[in-house]
């Protein structure tokens, strides 16, 4: 190959400088190693590409169109350096996110609205196409960040513990379950659960029933956070979620809520990136707005959901 960066760069000085020897300056060479390097271009090609007129290397037709392709190539290079630069600050680029758990998309648009203020040229993308196999996208690196209420075992990630939230039973008003101080796995077998998603991956079956070698009489699965909850108002079934998360219907009486335990039934929250990338400053950031305001965003969207509630 004839052409390569350093002769685009070149005939570039030549033209802006006007002469070989400014244009050596530029390029931080000498001047003969410019001529010698221009003479060699022009052999190469088989035209002259400057010629002088008026104390001042001027392009001919041919110079001409070479340095047309310089300006297209020389300035794609250095947009290319710009952006690899603010990539490499994280502040350009794009971060994709998704959660294990749908009831999270209610609070996390708005955390990561204020995320985008500080870092306006990220695009963030929430992926709920992830959320059923969270981990999987992320070691297939269709993920950046994922959020997850267990921490996984798998090599090559980083976890970062975010924020504990208390899980509760949520089982009709004036229910026989409600006049317990706490519930035991035995008082699920012969319920009707309702889960918002496949019982195993859910933090009571891994944390009370399991290890019990209870299953429940029944199982729905129901994913939408508002349906679980209307089901078990017209009481069809019972359910474990957060207490936050049922806040406002708890608030109105509507259903109530019965600790899981003696001890209580919590779960913990993290944010799992692929190792090689959890240096990036913007995932570090994120990461740490998650473990600030995490909780905090999610209690106010309930609060807020409350409240239109209440004026409706």
């Amino acid at each position: 190959m004839v052409l390569e960066v350093r002769h685009l760069r070149m005939v570039d000085a030549i033209r802006r400088e006007g002469n070989v020897s400014r244009a050596a300056q530029r390029l931080h060479l000498t001047q003969p190693a410019v001529s010698h390097a221009l003479k060699d271009l022009e052999g190469r090609l088989g035209v002259e590409l400057f010629v002088r007129r008026n104390k001042r290397m001027e392009p001919t037709p041919e110079g001409e169109r070479l340095l047309q392709s310089a300006d297209v190539v020389l300035n794609e290079l250095t947009r290319a350096e710009h952006d690899i630069d603010q990539l490499k600050e994280g502040q350009q680029g794009v971060v994709r996110i998704a959660t294990g758990c749908y009831t999270c998309y209610n609070w996390l648009p708005s955390l990561l609205r204020d995320f985008h203020d500080e870092y306006p040229l990220l695009d963030l993308q929430i992926v709920p196409s992830a959320t059923d196999h969270p981990m999987e996208a992320l070691l297939d690196r269709c993920l950046d960040v994922a959020i997850l209420d267990a921490k996984p075992e798998a090599d090559g990630i980083v976890c970062k513990k975010l924020f504990s939230d208390e899980m509760v039973a949520i089982v009709p008003p004036g229910d026989a379950l409600t006049k317990k101080r706490y519930l035991t796995a035995a008082d699920f077998a012969d319920q009707h659960y309702i889960s918002q998603r496949e019982l195993e991956w859910s933090t009571c079956y891994r944390e009370v029933l399991a290890p019990a070698g209870v299953i429940p009489a029944r199982t729905s699965i129901i994913p939408l956070t508002e349906a679980v909850i209307q089901m078990v108002k017209a009481g069809m079934g019972i359910t474990v979620m957060a207490r936050w998360l049922a806040a406002p219907e708890l608030d109105a009486g509507s259903i109530e809520a019965v600790r899981v335990t003696r001890k209580g039934l919590r779960r913990t929250w993290y944010a799992v990136t692929l190792d090689y990338r959890a240096e990036s400053p913007a995932l570090a950031a994120l990461v740490r707005l998650l473990k600030r305001n995490g909780l905090n965003a999610a209690t106010s969207c309930q609060l807020i959901t409350a409240s239109r509630r209440s004026r409706s």
